[in-house]
């Protein structure tokens, strides 16, 4: 599938998806196409077992700068509130509903996702950064809540994603404030996996990809479903999902692999089956 705003390429021994958001003349801000441009590549990409781990980055000198409804042209087919209307009030929650969507399609997909982030990453691109499960980071990039100084909150799940991973006092100081956080404080505060000087950015990011890539699909997968679904469970509840989830990786052909190559001495080679 061929897409205006977004680049795609496989990468790796083929199982990683390496996905750039192309609009570097706007910062790669998010404008309705590219928003259902990644909806309808992550849904697609969550059935395609050949994909292994995707990253995100974004094209030229910025990851993304937020959401961008300046105007131009609306795909066919999405939703909109009546006449611009600032008293539709369902308009626009349909409306959000297209933005939406592409979010809760990233946070369904079963593989790993690593953000790459190269430079500015505000509003909805921390939000997208904040639901990825890793993270790479040039020193040149810089993190903002940019909504709270436009009078509105992180609405695309930032509330609900920034505090799990850089910890409650810090995400609600960026909430409250919207001051800027560089890239080291950010680092500190668990936002990033990895904190690299620009030009190594590519080649950190594809070494976490081609650790993932190397891993076993089936155990990586239901180890973040597990991850993901149990949160809000008590201990012993969360173990019951666990045994469950065993019996798929017992019988599995990576399970057999895992054994005979530790027995062999040797590194596993995983297929996903």
């Amino acid at each position: 599938m061929t897409y205006g705003t977004l680049l795609t390429e496989r990468r790796g021994e083929g199982g990683i998806l390496w996905v750039t958001l192309n609009r570097p003349e706007k910062l790669n801000a998010i404008n309705m196409t590219l928003f259902d441009e990644l909806r309808r590549l992550f849904q697609e990409m969550r059935t395609d077992r050949s994909v292994r781990c995707v990253v995100i980055t974004g094209a030229g000198r910025g990851f993304c700068a937020g959401a961008d409804f300046s105007g131009g042209a609306r795909p066919a087919g999405l939703l909109y509130p009546a006449q611009e209307s600032a008293t539709d009030l369902e308009g626009a929650r349909m409306f959000f509903r297209n933005e939406s969507e592409a979010y809760i399609a990233l946070k369904r997909l079963d593989v790993p996702v690593i953000a790459s982030i190269n430079g500015v990453c505000v509003g909805a691109g921390l939000d997208m950064v904040a639901h990825c499960d890793m993270a790479v980071a040039s020193t040149a990039a810089r993190f903002q809540v940019a909504y709270v100084k436009r009078g509105l909150f992180a609405d695309l799940g930032g509330f609900y994603s920034l505090p799990r991973v850089i910890g409650w006092r810090k995400a609600m100081e960026m909430m409250t404030t919207g001051r800027f956080m560089a890239a080291e404080e950010a680092h500190a505060a668990g936002l990033t996996n990895y904190l690299v000087a620009p030009e190594e950015l590519e080649a950190k990011t594809m070494e976490l990809a081609s650790a993932v890539e190397a891993g076993p699909p089936i155990g990586q997968k239901l180890g973040k479903l597990l991850a993901y679904r149990t949160q809000n469970m008590d201990f012993e509840s969360a173990l019951e999902f666990s045994a469950i989830a065993l019996g798929t990786t017992a019988t599995s052909a990576d399970r057999k692999e895992g054994g005979v190559s530790f027995a062999e001495k040797r590194e596993p080679r995983f297929t996903g089956r």
